[in-house]
């Protein structure tokens, strides 16, 4: 009897220890989702870019929207799988939206850039910075392995979006990346 209770307890403990875990992880991510949002905030308000935590080693540099899905993920700078964690990244070699180069922003296909297999060129794409509103029209989408194609950062205003491929895989580590190539066209003003 003293056998069975302690494997009860012991696996009762198991699964408590799992369940705080996820529950654990999931608050993480809600509550980094309304500190880089208050962050953000912030940067507009004073023109200065602000950490969502003070020992993070990111802060957000632009908000991204999709009109036609209403959605938006804001871009946190630095492409670090840590920040990746926590939101769309931009990596920090490529341009900003008011410099002629290539601009490229990746995130996860399936958390901040779920909604990345429901676009279609024609779509238009705003980029909010801490200076000015930028739109962007996707010109093409393609998926690419990427052990063989690497992204060329171009002397172009343009938008490159980048996220694993496929979507709803139930395997990690994938070598195709679906790519979206998106061209300024204007500066707008709402977001």
């Amino acid at each position: 009897m003293k056998f069975k209770t302690a494997v009860i307890v012991v696996l009762l403990s198991i699964g408590l220890w799992q369940v705080s875990t996820s529950g654990y992880m999931l608050a993480k991510a809600w509550l980094s989702h309304i500190l880089i949002a208050d962050a953000w905030s912030q940067t507009l308000k004073d023109k200065q870019f602000h950490k969502p935590w003070s020992w993070a080693d990111t802060y957000p540099i632009a908000q991204l929207n999709i009109p036609k899905l209403n959605k938006n993920s804001y871009i946190l700078e630095g492409s670090s799988g840590r920040n990746l964690a926590f939101s769309a990244t931009h990596l920090p070699q490529s341009g900003m939206p008011d410099e002629n180069k290539s601009m490229i922003v990746s995130g996860h296909n399936d958390t901040h850039f779920s909604y990345l297999q429901f676009l279609q060129i024609g779509d238009e794409i705003e980029v909010k910075t801490i200076s000015d509103n930028h739109v962007y029209k996707i010109k093409q989408i393609e998926i690419v392995n990427s052990q063989i194609s690497q992204l060329l950062i171009k002397d172009k205003k343009e938008l490159i979006l980048t996220t694993c491929y496929p979507f709803n895989s139930l395997t990690t580590g994938s070598k195709q990346r679906l790519v979206v190539y998106a061209s300024k066209i204007d500066n707008i003003l709402h977001i």
